[in-house]
């Protein structure tokens, strides 16, 4: 196996195998989508050994990308080149800013990716309701949460609605979105070479995990009016069971109180380590210990039960936060316990 063999998917699974299961499983789920998750876990699979000395490669090719995409967006093409040249040489510099320079030009938006949401608020705020969620669904979450926060309230539940059902837009229309925006900002818009695909429920639940309290509570209200149907899927996904490990002591010691222990034991046959782990740290010992025998002895188990069970703890816990007995985070605010 050689580095200047392998193929752009081949190197993704090298390094996710190089930076380890955990790593890699988030990695994976914030970064990529579905169709090339499955690629790359193909190619993981297909792949017996790896020598150290194609690792490294990748790893230190990666480094190499990751420093240069950063130079590119925080300082322009000049001030990446200029860097790089510093770092590795006039050649490899150049043969690096090549190669990205072609990549980011396949991205829809790139150059608004590195543009203040005020600004771009002023300017999209007037366009058409489906305009604006193409842009929106081409944004960070980050950037698409603070313009979807900033616009009028009645906008808000059709724009994010038109986010979640967004498939596939062709060349053409994504060029001429991009033209008109690129009169506005004087910045140079990138053409994209294919159909892109973008949008989609994940999309509107990064969004709106970033949006703030109020504002994701007026959408999922009008969407539960409007479309029940991708309101549940919204809510769903708003908050899965491996995410109990980003909560405090207090809040898993909570929601474990209302959960059935056959539940828990097989939604646990699923779950990693650190979240067993996390669950264990909140039970008595005694408790913990009857849970571990109850795992143990339970036998080979359908993967279907085990997401249901994970389903119905997730249940639970959206049902406390409705209640307002819990309070789960959104945009940045505080986990609070009443």
């Amino acid at each position: 196996m050689q580095i200047t063999k392998l193929n752009g998917v081949q190197k993704a699974a090298v390094l996710l195998i190089a930076l380890g299961s955990d790593l890699s499983s988030r990695v994976l789920k914030q970064n990529f989508q579905e169709v090339e998750i499955e690629q790359v876990t193909q190619e993981i699979s297909n792949m017996v050994k790896i020598p150290a000395e194609v690792k490294n490669a990748v790893l230190e090719e990666f480094m190499e990308f990751r420093k240069a995409r950063d130079y590119l967006i925080h300082g322009g093409l000049n001030y990446a080149k200029d860097m790089l040249e510093k770092a590795v040489g006039h050649q490899k510099a150049a043969q690096i800013i090549s190669k990205l320079t072609i990549e980011m030009r396949a991205v829809p938006f790139s150059s608004l990716r590195k543009t203040d949401p005020k600004q771009l608020i002023n300017f999209i705020r007037e366009e058409h309701p489906q305009t604006i969620a193409l842009i929106l669904a081409h944004l960070t979450p980050d950037q698409a949460s603070a313009i979807l926060a900033s616009l009028p309230q009645e906008m808000q539940t059709d724009i994010a609605k038109r986010v979640a059902l967004i498939d596939r837009f062709s060349t053409d229309v994504l060029r001429d979105v991009e033209l008109v925006l690129e009169q506005k900002l004087s910045s140079v818009a990138q053409q994209q070479q294919a159909q892109a695909s973008v949008g989609g429920v994940q999309s509107l639940v990064d969004i709106l995990n970033r949006v703030g309290r109020s504002a994701e509570k007026v959408i999922l209200e009008g969407l539960e009016q409007d479309d029940p149907a991708l309101a549940e899927e919204v809510k769903r996904r708003m908050f899965v069971f491996e995410d109990l490990t980003l909560l405090p002591d207090n809040f898993i010691q909570r929601v474990l109180r209302e959960v059935n222990s056959k539940d828990l034991a097989l939604a646990m046959r699923g779950a990693n380590e650190e979240v067993n782990t996390r669950i264990y740290k909140n039970m008595s010992k005694r408790a913990a210990e009857m849970l571990k025998e109850e795992i143990e002895f339970m036998g080979p188990v359908r993967l279907k039960e085990v997401e249901q069970a994970q389903q119905k703890i997730v249940s639970v816990i959206r049902k406390l936060d409705e209640s307002g007995e819990i309070i789960i985070s959104r945009g940045g605010e505080d986990v609070v316990l009443v």
